[in-house]
């Protein structure tokens, strides 16, 4: 937490995030792991022994193994096989999606079904994978993790200003325009600033934070090098919102970044398809990441 010095000399989106990391902190499990993959010297041993300490996290890196997303030839039955299997990186990103999953949904509010607001997520998550294969970007794993992260900062919002995340919900459906417009107009911020420095607090590597911090920006201002990132994060968020998109209350749709389109090749072919694709994946990865959902 920062000291009163510190927070007169914050931005307002640092000092909403650090009076969140008590509630919201990154599970020792997940700490562990990570300084395991960051030492070159570290042992696969290591890493089982890390995970098989939490059952939970040990359950939910069995049961994605054994999933359609990885496909794999043969059933993996322990989380020494899994290791070998996945590798550290593999592991590191399950053990970062499930903890962060677990960690910020005990931010439950009235004002949305956490269920959904999930379901969001990883439809985002979803998408942004399969953009990402089909863009040939490297480690489209790590663009699944952004995805899954890219809304975070509305339960942020939601919990620390109430009042205020209501407003721009209520004006956003009143002016059928998607929430980070509001946000940008009536806070002077988005859902997407909050949840980037989230990550960075977590001290999450760059190639999480960017994606999710530039998605709602114009691409065409975004720094060359983070555009195709950008890009795909900003296509598979407005898909998303399409798919789960119910009735007036529901997050009104935003509109297609014209550089992101031209970028990823989007058509509305190609999101039809995405959308087929996407759909059988969807359960599956909620059922592993919010087992008792």
């Amino acid at each position: 937490m920062a000291t009163s010095l510190q927070a007169q000399t914050m931005s307002p989106v640092a000092t909403l995030v650090d009076g969140m990391l008590d509630l919201v902190p990154l599970p020792q499990a997940y700490v562990r792991i990570r300084e395991i993959v960051d030492d070159p010297g570290a042992s696969l041993r290591a890493i089982s022994e890390v995970v098989t300490s939490d059952p939970a996290l040990t359950g939910r890196v069995l049961r994605l193994a054994n999933s359609a997303y990885l496909a794999l030839a043969s059933r993996v039955d322990s989380i020494d096989h899994a290791v070998r299997v996945l590798g550290l990186s593999q592991i590191h990103d399950i053990a970062l999606a499930t903890s962060a999953v677990g960690s910020l949904t005990r931010l439950k509010n009235e004002m949305f079904d956490i269920f959904d607001f999930w379901r969001m997520s990883v439809y985002t998550a979803v998408c942004a994978r399969h953009l990402a294969m089909t863009c040939s970007l490297p480690a489209p794993q790590r663009l699944f993790i952004a995805g899954l992260m890219h809304n975070i900062g509305n339960l942020i919002i939601a919990h620390q200003l109430p009042q205020a995340y209501m407003e721009c919900v209520l004006s956003a459906r009143a002016k059928e325009r998607p929430y980070h417009e509001m946000q940008q107009q009536l806070l002077g911020f988005d859902y997407a600033d909050v949840g980037a420095e989230l990550l960075r607090q977590w001290n999450l590597p760059p190639a999480l934070v960017q994606p999710v911090a530039l998605h709602t920006h114009v691409i065409a201002e975004v720094a060359s090098s983070d555009q195709p990132f950008a890009a795909v994060m900003h296509i598979a968020a407005a898909t998303a919102r399409a798919a789960v998109w119910q009735d007036a209350d529901s997050e009104p749709v935003p509109d297609y970044d014209a550089t992101a389109v031209a970028l990823t090749g989007t058509t509305e072919q190609t999101i039809e398809e995405l959308m087929q694709q996407v759909d059988t994946e969807v359960a599956e990865f909620i059922a592993i990441l919010m087992p008792n959902a």
